[in-house]
């Protein structure tokens, strides 16, 4: 005979559960709104221990607590620190209090990761999480086919492409005869820009994604404000429509070159034959191009900005971290 259990099996010993992972989300804008809605699929996963915005949240959803302050946030024990915040002294000042205080870091913040890769590196050192998927090319695998490569040994020479989506999505625009303030406009509208977007337009955005791939690519951590880029400012509407009337199309083309004397980085605008593979991108599409020294060459292509992209790469870095198990 079955012995009866001294317990239902709706109430099972705590010992016998798997833990959630505790999450902080910072920031709950365009990707991490999409990220939230996201993890409360995960609910029996994923416990969100707090959301950290830059203004008190108003009455209305109590499921959660909305903080202002970063480190009382942290002060609620989360296992993983999201990070959706713009390129800021408070996202800096997040992430450097969570590699200290141990916390997993999952980041869509290109800017600050490529600007403090010692954060990383101490992170790495320590045995803490620190993924940042959605820091280039939003829901493009740029940096998983990058590792995946080497991990494959094959030794990457060149990567080329169109890594933002937001000036993409801009020069499609003005292709059409739109000015640069409505077409900048547009993309705000639709998501892709920043309240400031100049980052975007001005390359700098791009640089960071590359001094990304660098670091995983050749094991490099270039300063993105070093690397020279064109800006979209540079270049008038009467250029672009002439360019047009050529079958020719403006790109911002970002590219890394391994040489004998060392990498070289870019960011150049430049006018590509119309069928030519990184003319033919559409909006906020990205397309790259990873070369390698056996003459191994992979193209990616897909959306670059927007929050289904964006988001998705951040879950599927959460993914990722559960299924490691180190939270527990």
């Amino acid at each position: 005979m079955v012995a009866a259990l001294d317990y239902p099996l709706d109430t099972l010993p705590s010992e016998t559960l798997t833990p959630r992972l505790r999450v902080v989300l910072l920031g709950c804008g365009t990707v991490n709104a999409g990220v939230l809605t996201g993890l409360e699929a995960m609910e029996t996963q994923v416990e969100i221990a707090a959301i950290v915005t830059r203004k008190p949240r108003r009455r209305g959803d109590e499921r959660y607590a909305w903080l202002t302050d970063i480190t009382a946030a942290f002060d609620t024990g989360p296992d993983l620190v999201i990070d959706g915040l713009p390129d800021c002294a408070a996202a800096e000042k997040a992430l450097t209090l969570a590699v200290e205080r141990g916390i997993h870091i999952i980041s869509a913040n290109k800017a600050v990761i490529a600007r403090r890769p010692d954060l990383e590196a101490r992170a790495r050192r320590a045995g803490t999480g620190f993924a940042y998927s959605a820091a280039v090319g939003g829901g493009v695998p740029v940096l998983e086919t990058v590792a995946r490569l080497k991990v494959a040994g094959e030794t990457v020479t060149r990567v080329r492409g169109v890594l933002n989506g937001t000036s993409n999505f801009v020069l499609g625009l003005l292709e059409k005869g739109v000015g640069f303030d409505d077409a900048i406009t547009a993309a705000q509208a639709a998501g892709f820009a920043e309240e400031d977007p100049s980052a975007d337009l001005d390359g700098l955005d791009a640089a960071a994604k590359l001094a990304l791939i660098a670091r995983a690519a050749f094991d490099i951590a270039p300063d993105a404000y070093a690397i020279a880029a064109d800006s979209l400012f540079d270049l008038s509407v009467g250029q672009i429509l002439g360019a047009r009337e050529t079958a020719l199309r403006y790109r911002q083309v970002a590219e890394l070159v391994a040489g004998e004397n060392g990498v070289t980085a870019s960011v150049r605008l430049i006018a590509l034959p119309e069928d030519h593979p990184l003319a033919r991108v559409e909006n906020e599409e990205n397309a790259i191009e990873v070369c390698c020294a056996s003459g191994t060459s992979i193209v990616l292509n897909g959306k670059g900005a927007g929050q289904a992209p964006t988001a998705g790469s951040v879950l599927s870095d959460v993914r990722a971290l559960l299924a490691e198990g180190r939270h527990r």
